[in-house]
């Protein structure tokens, strides 16, 4: 008669990731010093971007990049830029900030021209360097995007209009403590022109770009932040960014487009 065979316990599937994760939890308490210092560093600069994995409309993107970093005097996220490689118009923006944004964090709209692609988010560090994140995302065929296509309802050089401030939390109806860290919205109307055009398969500039060049955001006159725009830029974009703000301060913000035409806008942060 052979050996006889003591049955293993079974473990279930609750218990094993239980475990799994006790185990992972210890490798990483008895990772050297330098490799836990290096993945919180990552941690803190890499960016965070998000967009939709595929969308029908090329010619409006929402594109969103935030870096968890403390916005520090002597150590920040200094600039943040976003391009598709693959793209005609491959910069669709490049956003830099100063320790008074409180947050390395912009959301707007682009143009993604059609087909699979991915965009990266680059985010520059003071001290420590660039990081970057990639996100995959597919046009539909058709969808627009830096060809133009024909333009929007009202988007005309006679339909453009000053920029509007917006504070969500002043619309909510509450108030701003000093050193919090608030969005802050921007929508402005006027168009987007790249002045290519797709013929047989190749782009070709028919005319010059069109669109706004840059956003700067004051704080009681002093400038918080810049964002250089370009033609990749959306029709009547809508802009979001972080500020760290002082009650009753005043928020300014001024755009710039390519014919040197600029526009203006301010408001009032209400204290608590």
């Amino acid at each position: 008669m052979g050996p006889t065979r003591v049955p293993r316990p079974a473990v279930s599937r609750r218990r094993f990731l239980r475990l799994a994760a006790a185990a992972a939890g210890v490798a990483a308490a008895g990772a050297p010093a330098w490799r836990q210092a290096a993945t919180a560093a990552d941690d803190v600069h890499r960016p965070r971007l998000r967009l939709p994995a595929a969308t029908s409309n090329g010619s409006r993107v929402p594109i969103t990049v935030d870096v968890a970093h403390p916005m520090d005097p002597g150590h920040h996220v200094t600039s943040i830029t976003v391009v598709n490689p693959r793209d005609p118009v491959p910069v669709k923006g490049t956003f830099h900030f100063t320790p008074a944004s409180g947050r390395a964090h912009v959301a707007f709209q682009a143009r993604l021209d059609e087909g699979p692609s991915a965009v990266v988010a680059t985010a520059d560090c003071g001290r420590h360097g660039r990081f970057s994140a990639s996100a995959p995302v597919t046009v539909a065929a058709g969808g627009g995007g830096c060809a133009g296509g024909p333009p929007a309802p009202g988007s005309g050089d006679g339909e453009i209009r000053p920029p509007v401030i917006r504070i969500p939390r002043l619309v909510a109806g509450l108030p701003v403590g000093d050193g919090e860290i608030i969005d802050v919205q921007v929508k402005v109307k006027h168009p987007s022109r790249t002045g290519l055009a797709l013929r047989d398969g190749r782009f070709v500039q028919e005319a010059e770009p069109f669109h706004l060049r840059d956003l700067e955001v004051f704080r009681d006159g002093e400038r918080v932040s810049r964002f250089v725009l370009g033609a990749a830029m959306s029709d009547n974009p809508l802009i979001t960014f972080k500020l760290r703000a002082r009650p009753e301060a005043t928020v300014a913000v001024a755009l710039t487009n390519t014919r040197g035409d600029r526009f203006e806008a301010t408001a009032r942060l209400r204290a608590g």
